[in-house]
C-alpha cells in the first residue's frame, strides 16, 4: 500500500508541476494541441509496441481474450443506453449528441495509461492497450456518429489511428516468436517513458488555464463529470466481480471506465458544430475529480 500511495503522489506531484509551468509560462493554446498530437501519434504507440514486445503465454493469451469480451459487452451496453436515452430525450439532436459523446469516450491515453503503468507496470499497459482496442473503434465509429447522425463511418480515421495500429502491430508481435532488435526496444523504451510526464504535466496545466468562475456552469457539466469518473466504475467493479473476474480482468476495465471525458472533446464539438466551451469544461471539471477518484479506486482495487 505505501509503494501504492507513493506512486499516486507522484503523479499528483507532476500534476501540480504542469499547473505551476502554466502559471508561470502562460502556455497558450497550441501547446496543449502539440502535446495531445505528439502523445497519440509517438510516445503512446512506442509505449504500446514496448508494452507487447513480450514472450506469448497462454495466461496473458486468454487475460486479453477475456478483456476484447468484457469491452464488447460494457460498450455494448453503455451505447445501449445511449440510444435509449436519445429515444425519449427531447434535447436538440446536437446538444444530446455531444452530452453522450462525453459520457462515452474517456481520456484513457492521459489518464488511463498514467494509472494503470504507474500500478502494474508494463504488463498493465499491454493489456490496457488490448482492452482499449474497442475503445478506438466505438470512438472514431458511434463516437463522431453521435455528432452526425446518418452520417456514414469514417473508416479512413478509424483504421489510420496510430494507437491502433501500434496495437494491432503489438498483438502480432506478441503471438510469434519474433522479438524486437535490442535498439529498437531501447528507442521505445525511452520515447515511450515520455508519456506519462507529459500527459499529466498537460492535463496540470490546463487546469490551471482555467477560470474558476464559469468553470462549473451550466451544472450539467458537473453531472455528465460525476456520470464518468463515479457512476461507471461503481456500476462495472461489483459486475464484473460478480461474473469471476480478477486481476486485470477487474482492474484494467474500471480503470479505463473510470477516466475523465477525452481531451479531444472539444476538438470534437468545435468540428462539428456543437457547443465547445461546454466540452472543454466539462474536461477539466472531470479531470479535476478524477484527482480524487482515481487514486482512491487505486487503493480499492486490490481488496476486490
Amino acid at each position: 500500500m505505501r509503494e501504492l500511495v507513493g506512486k499516486l503522489l507522484a503523479l499528483a506531484v507532476i500534476l501540480a508541476l504542469g499547473a505551476l509551468s502554466q502559471r508561470r509560462l502562460r502556455l497558450p493554446e497550441s501547446f496543449y494541441q502539440s502535446a495531445n498530437d505528439l502523445v497519440i501519434q509517438a510516445t503512446l504507440p512506442a509505449m504500446i509496441l514496448y508494452s507487447m514486445d513480450k514472450a506469448f503465454s497462454l495466461e496473458a493469451f486468454w487475460t486479453s481474450a477475456q478483456l476484447l469480451l468484457i469491452a464488447a459487452c460494457a460498450f455494448g451496453a453503455l451505447i445501449a443506453g445511449l440510444e435509449l436515452w436519445r429515444r425519449f430525450s427531447r434535447l436538440p439532436p446536437k446538444e444530446l449528441g455531444l452530452y453522450q459523446y462525453l459520457i462515452l469516450v474517456g481520456n484513457t491515453a492521459f489518464m488511463g495509461y498514467p494509472v494503470i503503468q504507474a500500478l502494474y507496470g508494463s504488463g498493465g499497459v499491454f493489456y490496457a492497450s488490448v482492452f482499449n482496442l474497442v475503445h478506438n473503434v466505438v470512438t472514431f465509429s458511434y463516437g463522431v456518429a453521435l455528432f452526425q447522425r446518418g452520417a456514414p463511418v469514417q473508416w479512413k480515421k478509424l483504421l489510420g489511428n496510430t494507437c491502433l495500429l501500434s496495437t494491432l502491430a503489438g498483438i502480432l508481435l506478441f503471438l510469434s516468436p519474433f522479438r524486437l532488435p535490442g535498439p529498437l526496444r531501447q528507442a521505445l523504451e525511452w520515447v515511450g517513458n515520455i508519456t506519462v510526464p507529459l500527459c499529466l504535466l498537460s492535463v496540470g496545466a490546463r487546469m490551471a488555464g482555467q477560470s474558476w468562475g464559469s468553470l462549473f456552469q451550466p451544472k450539467r457539466v458537473v453531472w455528465l463529470s460525476l456520470v464518468r469518473t463515479v457512476l461507471f466504475p461503481l456500476l462495472l467493479a461489483p459486475v464484473l466481480r460478480a461474473a469471476g473476474c480478477s486481476g486485470m480482468a477487474l482492474a484494467v476495465p474500471v480503470v479505463l471506465f473510470a477516466t475523465p471525458v477525452s481531451l479531444t472533446a472539444g476538438a470534437f464539438a468545435g468540428r462539428y458544430g456543437a457547443d465547445a466551451a461546454l466540452a472543454g469544461r466539462t474536461v477539466v471539471v472531470s479531470n479535476f475529480i478524477s484527482i480524487a477518484t482515481l487514486p482512491m479506486l487505486s487503493a480499492i482495487l486490490p481488496a476486490l
